[in-house]
């Protein structure tokens, strides 16, 4: 899943990033703790669904999950730390 997120400074500068979704966790702390796991390896990450899951956990048990994103340059390089993650555990 891509999404297209557009930062307005206060310059008058529009910046255009293009996320790809790399994983749908089961809750918040999954999410972060991928998150850690990318930012440790220099990846920058965002989870979309981070203040939702927050305030309506119960929301994310029914649906696709907490969503994680990274930069579409960096795609290929999350989801292979990923699934190492996962083997190794």
């Amino acid at each position: 899943m891509l999404v297209l997120v557009r930062i307005t400074c206060n310059v008058k500068r529009t910046l255009t990033f293009i996320m790809t979704t790399i994983a749908n966790c089961p809750n918040v702390n999954e999410a972060m703790r991928l998150q850690m796991l990318l930012q440790s390896a220099g990846i920058p990450s965002f989870i979309p669904d981070e203040n939702m899951a927050a305030v309506a956990p119960f929301h994310f048990f029914t649906s696709s999950g907490v969503r994680v994103q990274v930069d579409d340059e960096h795609a290929v390089e999350a989801q292979k730390i990923i699934k190492e993650e996962k083997q190794s555990s």
